[in-house]
């Protein structure tokens, strides 16, 4: 079997109501790809568990032999694409994973198959590379129903508040059996928020918690993390963005004092320096707004003009968290803290940033 269809013209296909469950999700877009290419395929598992984590479920290929381990996602079409691609090169070997969501537009879809990554979604949208079979279909539209599906909230502990929560809690895992007190006071939220969102996360499996209060305890790393990175580009990280500058030095990092200015360095620098591993092009910058007109100026940073195709994007963030005085066992000096580096590398998608960022986590996020 070969079928390629590429931008065919746009057609609704109907799936009035749109999955509610990940199960739904699952037997829709295989009766979807039945229907569009003629493609059968089998779950031979649902809910399976890996070592470094879980798989949604097992799919066997028409021939018997190929079995790929499914990531299914609802929502996607507001999901961190970068985490995303990372998520399904971890599940299994290569051109073994497969993720299934309810819709993954054009878009979406040329940057999945240009990273390699399978997919299949309701509308019958597909890029399944298996020889002998080849499908790559495009431009399937869900109902507008569907679409608008999308922007349904979800769990309070990975919307804006919950996420300083959380961050507080990776900074510090002593810090989940602290006073609610001490716990808003380090996350810098209101204090009625603390308790929505460790009974969010308890509700998630994510934390479990005793007969008293002090008695919780972290569950499910992995997932927190990998939950927390997806999130924080359009969650919580652009909503204290101050810009994005340039230059036309590709070292002007190597000769500026993040510290001197209050800053901590994010992203490629902060993995750089972390791992010694990352030869680093562009950055991100922990920056109070205060200090930034002294560090651009120090820095030779310049605005970047809207239509302007910058070789070197350097992103300025207002830190959103509590600074201590002291730093942590997994934090250095002038650096913003891993998961921090960790989560703007996977959002950038790029090959080696993931391998850095995957490198990153195994030391500092376990």
């Amino acid at each position: 079997m070969n079928v390629s269809v590429l931008w065919r013209n746009a057609k609704t296909v109907n799936v009035m109501n749109g999955p509610a469950t990940e199960n739904d999700i699952l037997d829709a877009a295989i009766g979807a790809i039945r229907r569009e290419a003629d493609l059968h395929l089998d779950v031979v598992g649902r809910h399976a568990e890996k070592d470094d984590g879980r798989i949604d479920a097992i799919i066997r290929m028409p021939n018997g032999d190929v079995r790929l381990a499914v990531e299914i996602r609802k929502w996607a079409t507001q999901a961190n694409l970068g985490a995303v691609i990372n998520r399904i090169s971890n599940l299994a070997e290569p051109g073994q994973g497969l993720l299934i969501a309810d819709y993954i537009n054009p878009n979406m879809g040329a940057r999945l198959k240009a990273a390699g990554i399978q997919f299949l979604d309701t509308a019958g949208n597909a890029y399944i590379n298996q020889r002998p079979v080849y499908i790559n279909v495009r431009g399937n539209k869900p109902w507008q129903a569907v679409v608008a599906r999308e922007r349904v909230k979800t769990g309070k502990a990975f919307q804006p508040t919950g996420m300083k929560v959380v961050f507080a809690f990776l900074r510090d895992r002593q810090l989940i059996n602290a006073p609610y007190r001490k716990i808003a006071d380090q996350a810098e939220v209101a204090l009625g928020a603390v308790g929505w969102v460790i009974r969010d996360l308890i509700a998630q499996g994510i934390l479990l918690e005793g007969a008293n209060r002090n008695q919780r305890r972290l569950n499910d790393l992995d997932f927190l993390v990998d939950k927390w990175a997806e999130a924080y580009p359009y969650r919580l990280k652009g909503k204290y963005r101050i810009g994005l500058f340039t230059t036309d030095h590709p070292d002007w990092w190597k000769a500026t004092n993040a510290e001197q200015f209050g800053a901590l360095w994010g992203g490629e620098i902060a993995a750089a320096k972390y791992m010694n591993y990352l030869n680093p092009k562009h950055g991100v910058v922990y920056i109070h707004k205060a200090n930034m007109g002294d560090f651009l100026h120090a820095a030779r940073l310049r605005k970047a003009e809207p239509n302007e195709r910058q070789d070197i994007q350097i992103d300025l963030i207002e830190p959103f968290w509590k600074q201590a005085k002291n730093k942590g066992d997994t934090e250095q000096a002038g650096l913003a803290h891993p998961i921090l580096a960790y989560a703007d590398l996977i959002e950038t998608g790029d090959a080696r940033n993931l391998d850095t960022a995957n490198r990153l986590r195994e030391k500092y996020l376990r």
